[in-house]
């Protein structure tokens, strides 16, 4: 059994997404608390009072918007989501959408009331915050600060003019300096020459002149004064203190007096907060429409919060009951379309986990089920494609028919065999009826060979097929009954072999006894006769073997018993008989050799020096002849026996020049060629001999290989014969064709040896 789908959600990964959410709410509530308490201002430390800070709030504010943007953007999320599931009516669309449509009705009435209320409630307040009496005393209470400073200032601008007259006309100027900086209330008097360098100071003994700041004001003053102003006042707020500053210079010396005064801290501190207050309350002023917006941004963050959690909630209770159902249902649907594993995920001890439960048990068992015919449809393609791929690569043509004798297979071989290669090209080769597939001579012969099957299971016979073009094919052909699983007929098959290899090796093992026997009993007699001959015109003519008289008289002389008349028919007897017997004696030559040819012992050679080897044999044989050659070059080799393939190229070649000479046509050119190529799908050499000779009657091309059989007057008709048995003896094939324009082709194919 297979082992059910791992399931989409596992309660320790739904657990964690819980967490994740609810830790999303919470840190989005933080951000929105914060954001109401910035919007009221009820926490100081965040209201803005510097640069940095307002970075923060405009930060806090674009945070606000960000999240105002997400919120609506999952919210119609979900709205589109949940739309999306409605319009192909899934299971469980309609009531998600019931109920989520109740939710959002029912949080929608008091979540727009309580914005409506709280946005007229900020509004009013606002309003409040910044009405005219407030704002009044805010600028009454900087005006108080700002007139009392200046009195100060003044103040203290007298002191240093006094001073100023004290240091520039007295020698005793230290001392009073002293004196005055306890009379006058002052925190420190110092006395800068133009080039700045100190010359005086005293300072008050119980007030710390250590304030960072308070020195960069002074010198800020000092670089007043030297850029030209006579008299300088400053205010300068610490963080705790506020001093007053005073400069001015001498008129005698150019000298630079600096006077400082704190001001008393009770009161600085009350000026302090006036200026805070009264800054506060102008920046708020100046961002009341900000305040406003952030408030209304933060309640409306809060209000589609709400209606968020609303939907989130309505759509989570609609999915944990809508779910379970819609993934038996889903999965019901997989299995109907042919995916058995389909499986209900559903956890829990309900009635729909235990339906879910059985439903994946049923799944589980239809799978294995599937499995195992898959497997079985598996084993009997594999030996199906291995049946086909015995019967693609069999010598012998197979084809088998069904109960009413249409062809279901057909293999190559019975397409190359019953030359059926153009008619495969017309009409598919199953289906075809068998009528259409055989020749017209063999189809009666056939039908009964079929019935005689379909009767006795068997029936088998040598056939001789008339095909295409005078084809001729001697085949052995084996008809067999395929019975059912019932014992009922289901069709035949018929096994074509090609016996025309086995036939044409009988024949020409018998051609070679008849050759071996009739040498044999030719060449016993030659010798007699041809003696006889020899004799008859020596006893006759006094001829002797030389054709010299020997005469047997006493002098010599010829026997006078013949007249002229005589002499001649006895001269002209002899010298045919002689000649005669020559021809024979050839003729049983070439008998024995074809009778006697040996066994090739093929070695690895290229062809194209044994083609130039043979050819150097015709230098000074051509007699008027063309010989062209056209041998390929980078030709792989072959396994050949040299002798005997050069021995098949000169029958070949003194072929086709006797053609030639012997012809009774007026030839237009005299011409002999000799060509090689490879031919790369069947891994051959082809060795074509070509002449303009008469050409090869197309009667003739069956027979011309045959022993015995010759178009010229004289020949043997073992030549060719010959150059078969060698093609044969190397595993390769000759053909003869019409050569262009005139002539005959005589084709050699041999098997490449490449490595």
């Amino acid at each position: 059994m297979s082992d059910s789908p791992t399931p989409t959600h596992s309660p320790r990964r739904t657990a964690r997404r819980t967490r994740v959410i609810i830790l999303s709410i919470a840190t989005l509530l933080l951000a929105v608390s914060l954001l109401v308490l910035q919007a009221f201002n009820t926490e100081q430390w965040f209201a803005p009072g510097s640069a940095s800070e307002t970075l923060i709030l405009f930060a806090l504010s674009t945070l606000n918007v960000i999240a105002f943007i997400v919120l609506l953007m999952v919210l119609a999320r979900n709205i589109i989501k949940l739309r999306g599931e409605t319009r192909p009516l899934k299971l469980g669309s309609r009531f998600t959408t019931r109920l989520v449509s109740f939710s959002v009705a029912l949080s929608l009435l008091p979540v727009v009331f309580m914005f409506s209320s709280t946005v007229l409630l900020i509004n009013r307040s606002v309003d409040k915050w910044f009405s005219l009496p407030t704002r009044k005393m805010a600028e009454n209470a900087r005006q108080i600060r700002k007139s009392y400073l200046q009195s100060e200032e003044e103040g203290l601008q007298h002191i240093a003019v006094t001073l100023a007259r004290i240091a520039d006309s007295d020698t005793e100027s230290s001392a009073l300096l002293r004196t005055e900086l306890s009379n006058q209330q002052l925190n420190s008097i110092e006395v800068y020459a133009p080039s700045g360098k100190m010359l005086f100071r005293a300072a008050a003994s119980e007030i710390p002149l250590s304030n960072s700041g308070l020195r960069d004001a002074l010198q800020q003053i000092r670089e007043r004064i030297t850029n030209g102003e006579a008299t300088v006042t400053q205010a300068f707020q610490g963080t705790t203190n506020l001093h007053l500053i005073a400069a001015r210079v001498l008129p005698q010396s150019k000298n630079t007096i600096v006077i400082t005064r704190l001001v008393d801290p009770k009161m600085a501190e009350r000026m302090l907060e006036i200026d805070q207050y009264a800054g506060t309350y102008e920046q708020l002023h100046q961002q009341q429409r900000a305040v406003r917006t952030n408030s209304q941004m933060a309640l409306g963050l809060l209000t589609l919060f709400a209606l968020f959690i609303a939907t989130w909630m309505a759509i989570k209770v609609a999915r944990s009951i809508a779910e379970p159902v819609q993934q038996l249902a889903e999965a019901t649907e997989r299995i109907r379309a042919g995916d058995l594993s389909g499986r209900a995920d559903i956890v829990g001890d309900d009635e729909l986990a235990a339906l879910a439960r059985s439903f994946n048990e049923m799944a589980a068992e239809l799978q294995e089920n599937r499995e195992q015919v898959e497997l079985s449809a598996a084993a009997l393609d594999e030996r199906r494609r291995y049946i086909e791929t015995i019967l693609q690569n069999l010598s012998a043509g197979v084809i088998s028919l069904d109960e009413h004798n249409r062809v279901t297979t057909i293999n190559p071989a019975a397409i190359r065999l019953l030359r059926l290669e153009r008619t495969m090209q017309t009409i598919p080769a199953s289906g075809a009826e068998l009528a259409v597939l055989l020749p017209e001579e063999q189809r009666e012969e056939l039908w009964r060979m079929i019935r005689r099957a379909l009767r006795g299971r068997t029936a088998s016979r040598e056939v001789h097929f008339k095909l295409a073009n005078n084809v001729k094919l001697d085949a052995s052909v084996t008809v067999t009954a395929l019975p059912g699983s019932h014992g009922e007929l289901r069709g035949t098959v018929i096994v074509i072999e090609d016996l025309s290899d086995v036939i044409e090796a009988q024949r020409r093992s018998a051609w070679s006894e008849v050759a071996r026997r009739m040498a044999h009993e030719i060449k016993n007699p030659l010798t007699p006769i041809r003696l006889s001959a020899e004799r008859l015109a020596k006893n006759l003519l006094g001829l002797s073997t030389n054709g010299t008289v020997n005469g047997n008289g006493t002098n010599g002389t010829p026997y006078p018993c013949l007249d002229e008349r005589g002499e001649k028919l006895v001269r002209e007897c002899t010298s045919l008989i002689g000649a005669e017997v020559a021809t024979l004696q050839r003729m049983v030559d070439e008998f024995s050799s074809f009778a006697r040819l040996p066994a090739a012992n093929p070695v690895l050679r290229d062809i194209n020096e044994v083609i130039a080897d043979t050819l150097k044999l015709y230098e000074e044989r051509l007699d008027g002849i063309k010989l062209e050659s056209r041998l390929a070059t980078d030709l792989p080799p072959v396994m050949i026996d040299q002798e005997q393939i050069k021995r098949a190229l000169v029958n070949l070649i003194d072929n086709a020049m006797n053609a030639i000479t012997e012809s009774n046509f007026v030839l237009e050119e005299k011409s002999l060629r000799l060509e090689t190529r490879e031919v790369i799908e069947r891994d051959a050499i082809e060795i074509t001999v070509a002449d303009t000779g008469p050409g090869i009657a197309p009667a003739d091309r069956e027979r011309i290989f045959s022993p015995y059989f010759s178009t010229r007057k004289r020949g043997t008709g073992l030549g060719l014969a010959i150059v078969s048995h060698i093609v044969a003896e190397h595993s390769g094939r000759i053909r003869v064709e019409d050569n262009f324009p005139q002539g005959a082709r005589f084709v050699i194919e041999l098997p490449s040896a490449k490595e």
